[in-house]
C-alpha cells in the first residue's frame, strides 16, 4: 500500500540525543596501548553514540598511519557504529594537495593488514576531518579526555562541537587542525600557486554540482566524508582500502560513510557526466581520491550564487543542551568547512551569499533548485540503485526524499507550491514514485514501475543530523562493492 505524502505530512526532527546521556550509558573506557588493550565494555549494537580514541601526534606521518581506535561499546561490524577519518594534506612550498585515510578499527584489534605510512611533505599543513554513521561520535585521547579538556586534542586543534562547551556536540562530524588548513590553502589559492580544477559542464549543459549547490545540498550540508574501509568479516578486523588491500582480502566487505560528499563524488557526478576534484592517494599510490577538504576548497573557489553554506536551523548547529540556533556553533562548523562566518540578518528572504545563515532564503533555494534538478535527470537516476532503500526505492525516489526529508528537518514555511511530491509504502515509508511538477504545468513522474517522461534541459523555475541517509553504509551486508577510485 502506498500513501501520498509531500513535505506536510512528516514528522519533525526531534533532534540527537544528549552528549551527556551517552556518557552515563556508555562509559568510555582508558587505553593502556596504542594498540587497544582487550575491552572492558561489552559491546552493544544498539548503542547510537560512539568514541575513538585519537592517536598522539595525529598530524604527524606517523600519528597519521596509528590507528584510530573505536571504543566499546561499539563495533566497526555495525553499520550505524562505524567511524571513519579522512586527511588532506598541503604542500605550502608547491601548492599541491594530497589525501590519505587513517585508519579506524575496533579497540583490543590490529589492522587486517599493516598501515601505509605516508611520506609528507617538508613542513606539510594536514587537515583530519571524521565521520560516523551513527549519532554521536566523540574524540577522546587516550586518557579519555575530550576535545574541551585533552591537552593533545586541543594542541592539534581538535574541534568536536562549540569550542569551552563540554558536552555539546556537532553529532556525526568532527576535524583536527581544520581551520590552519584551510587559511594555508586559501592562501596558496589567492598566490596563484594553488589551482583549482574548473568544476564543467554536466550532460545537460549546466554548471556541475558542487558540494554548495541546491541541486544536492539537504538539512546538513558540508558533512562526513569519502572515506572508505574494508573489513575482515570473520575476523572483524579493519584495513585501509587499497589496491593491495583488496587483493589480499578478497572476501572483504567495503564500510562506507553514508556522507554528503561521498553521495555527491562517488555516486551523482559519474552519472550526470561531472568529474569530482580529486588528488593523489597517500596510501594508495596510483589512485586519485575525492575528499571532503577538497570539495570545499572547489565549492569555496567556484560555487555560484545561490551558494548553499551551512544554515542556522542545520540540526547539527543547533545546541546540544536545549536544541536552539546558536551563532556561534553555527560559525564553528562552518570554520571547520572552509565556510565564512555569519554575516547579516537571520531574518533575511533574500541571500545568495548564503553568508546570512537565515532560513527562508534556504529553503526557497531548495525548493527553486533542487527540483528541476532533479527532473532533468530523472530518467537517469530512475535506472540506479537507492542508496538506501528505506529512504527511497531507486536513486530517484531516494534523492527526491531526502529532499522532503531535508525540508522539514530544517523546520521550513510551507512553500507557496511545492513541486514534489512522493507515494510512499506505509510499512516501510520508503518513496516508491515521487512526481515533480514544474511551474504548476510540467509533471515528471519517476519510481517503481513509473513512466519515465522527457523533460527539456533547465537550470531554473520561478521560486515557489542531521540523521539524513545520503549513502548508505554497506557493512552488514557483506558485499565488495565494484566502483574504484580514479586511477592518475
Amino acid at each position: 500500500m502506498a500513501v501520498p505524502r509531500n513535505i506536510a505530512p512528516r514528522a519533525k526532527w526531534n533532534g540527537r540525543p544528549k552528549y551527556t546521556e551517552s556518557v552515563s550509558n556508555y562509559p568510555v573506557p582508558t587505553c593502556t596501548s596504542p594498540m587497544g588493550a582487550a575491552p572492558t565494555v561489552a559491546l552493544n549494537a544498539t548503542a547510537p553514540n560512539c568514541f575513538i580514541t585519537v592517536p598522539n601526534n595525529p598530524l604527524s606521518a606517523e600519528g597519521l598511519a596509528t590507528p584510530y581506535l573505536l571504543q566499546p561499546p561499539c563495533s566497526m561490524a555495525v553499520n550505524a557504529q562505524q567511524a571513519f577519518a579522512e586527511a588532506t594534506v598541503y604542500d605550502p612550498a608547491t601548492g599541491a594537495l594530497s589525501v590519505y585515510h587513517p585508519l579506524v578499527m575496533n579497540a583490543g584489534t590490529t589492522p587486517a593488514q599493516p598501515n601505509v605510512v605516508p611520506q609528507l611533505p617538508a613542513n606539510a599543513v594536514v587537515g583530519l576531518w571524521f565521520g560516523f554513521n551513527g549519532v554521536v561520535l566523540q574524540l577522546i585521547d587516550a586518557n579519555g579526555q575530550n576535545t574541551n579538556t585533552s591537552p593533545m586534542l586541543k594542541g592539534s586543534d581538535c574541534v568536536n562541537g562549540l569550542p569551552g562547551v563540554n558536552g555539546d556536540v556537532f553529532g556525526q562530524v568532527s576535524w583536527c587542525n581544520a581551520q590552519p588548513f584551510f587559511a594555508a590553502v586559501n592562501k596558496g589559492i589567492a598566490a596563484g600557486l594553488t589551482v583549482i580544477p574548473p568544476l564543467g559542464n554536466d550532460n545537460l549543459g549546466n554548471a556541475c554540482p558542487t558540494s554548495r549547490s541546491f541541486e544536492i545540498t539537504d538539512a546538513c550540508p558540508s558533512d562526513n566524508v569519502p572515506t572508505k574501509y574494508l573489513l575482515n568479516p570473520t575476523t572483524l578486523q579493519t584495513a585501509q582500502d587499497t589496491a593491495a588491500n583488496r587483493a589480499l582480502m578478497p572476501a572483504a566487505t567495503e564500510l562506507d560513510n553514508a556522507s554528503d560528499e561521498a553521495l555527491l563524488s562517488n555516486i551523482i557526478d559519474p552519472l550526470i557526466g561531472c568529474t569530482p576534484f580529486q588528488a593523489p592517494s597517500l596510501d594508495d599510490p596510483g589512485v586519485m581520491s575525492s575528499a571532503l577538504a577538497l570539495s570545499e576548497i572547489q565549492a569555496a573557489t567556484l560555487q555560484a550564487a545561490p551558494i548553499g553554506l551551512v544554515p542556522v536551523n542545520d540540526p547539527d548547529c543547533l545546541t546540544t543542551a536545549d536544541g536552539v540556533v546558536s551563532a556561534d556553533k553555527t560559525n564553528a562548523y562552518r570554520v571547520g568547512v572552509n565556510q565564512g562566518i555569519l554575516s547579516g540578518s537571520l531574518t533575511a528572504t533574500v541571500d545568495p551569499t548564503g553568508l546570512t545563515g537565515a532560513l527562508v532564503p534556504y529553503c526557497n533555494n531548495m525548493v527553486t533548485v533542487a527540483p528541476p534538478f532533479l527532473a532533468g535527470f530523472q530518467n537517469v537516476f530512475i535506472n540506479k540503485a537507492s542508496p538506501a532503500a528505506n529512504v527511497g526505492t531507486n536513486l530517484f525516489t531516494f534523492l527526491c526524499e531526502r529532499y522532503l526529508m531535508s525540508l522539514t528537518q530544517l523546520t521550513c514555511p510551507p512553500a507557496a507550491f511545492q513541486p514534489v511530491v512522493c507515494q510512499v509504502d506505509a510499512n516501510t515509508g520508503a518513496a516508491t514514485s515521487c512526481v515533480i511538477t514544474l511551474n504548476n504545468t510540467l509533471t515528471v513522474t519517476g519510481g517503481t514501475n513509473a513512466t519515465m517522461n522527457k523533460f527539456p534541459p533547465t537550470t531554473s523555475v520561478a521560486p515557489s543530523s542531521c540523521i539524513l541517509p545520503s549513502i548508505a553504509p554497506t557493512g552488514s551486508n557483506m558485499q565488495m562493492h565494484k566502483h574504484r577510485k580514479h586511477k592518475a
